[in-house]
């Protein structure tokens, strides 16, 4: 999958970094919509390694929370999200423990024929 095609060099680097982290985790999905959903998981992994880590546990278990409600998703599947979504909160941490930008949207988009991953930055204080 290709990183943003965009105006905004920052958004082009942050996609990159987002495809990196979750190198091999978008493509387990085997449809466009399941490797979208994988896309706005990692987002929301790149999102709670931004908080402080006071804020992380609490974030984890409402996202976690959320997901069972909507997806009516039984323990193993909450565990198994939970999972990765710690291991992409490390990887995070490990690549780029400087860069402090909350996803505000992602997508993927079909380009002549390829599919691109589209971020949607806001910078945080």
């Amino acid at each position: 999958m290709k990183k943003e095609i965009g105006n905004s060099s920052e958004n082009q680097k942050v996609s990159a970094m987002v495809l990196k982290v979750a190198e091999g985790y978008i493509d387990m999905g085997e449809t466009k919509e399941e490797r979208e959903n994988y896309l706005r998981s990692a987002s929301s992994a790149w999102n709670i390694a931004c908080l402080p880590r006071l804020k992380r546990e609490s974030s984890i278990k409402e996202y976690i929370d959320q997901y069972r409600k909507i997806n009516k998703a039984d323990p193993a599947e909450c565990k198994a999200l939970e999972e990765d979504l710690r291991l992409l909160i490390k990887q995070k941490d490990r690549l780029y423990p400087d860069v402090d930008v909350q996803i505000v949207n992602s997508r993927i988009d079909n380009i002549d024929g390829r599919e691109h991953a589209i971020v949607v930055t806001a910078r945080i204080n």
